[in-house]
């Protein structure tokens, strides 16, 4: 909580190809689609959705800091803070956690 988890390039290329292999052996996709632009099309969104969850997890570290009163990073009473910030500005977003 409160640390983002970064993917590598290789990572984020491995996790697409899963998908896309997955995709094509369930039959899930019925359109003409070259499987690299395929691949390129979902790490882009896996990107999209690091990114968007990177500006929520800031977002509510900002409001934990706005406090008064310092409360200690990583202590139980900040990460019930972070967990409610979180999920109150992803649902304000309309971003599905």
């Amino acid at each position: 909580m409160g640390t983002t988890v970064r993917l590598t390039a290789e990572k984020m290329a491995h996790l697409a190809s899963r998908v896309v292999d997955r995709l094509w052996d369930a039959d899930l996709i019925d359109f003409k689609m070259h499987e690299r632009d395929l691949r390129q099309q979902i790490v882009g969104v896996l990107e999209e959705d690091l990114r968007i969850e990177d500006e929520i997890a800031n977002e509510a570290i900002e409001r934990i800091q706005t406090y008064k009163r310092e409360i200690p990073y990583g202590s139980d009473e900040w990460r019930v803070l972070y967990e409610r910030f979180f999920h109150e500005i992803a649902l304000r977003r309309g971003y599905t956690v």
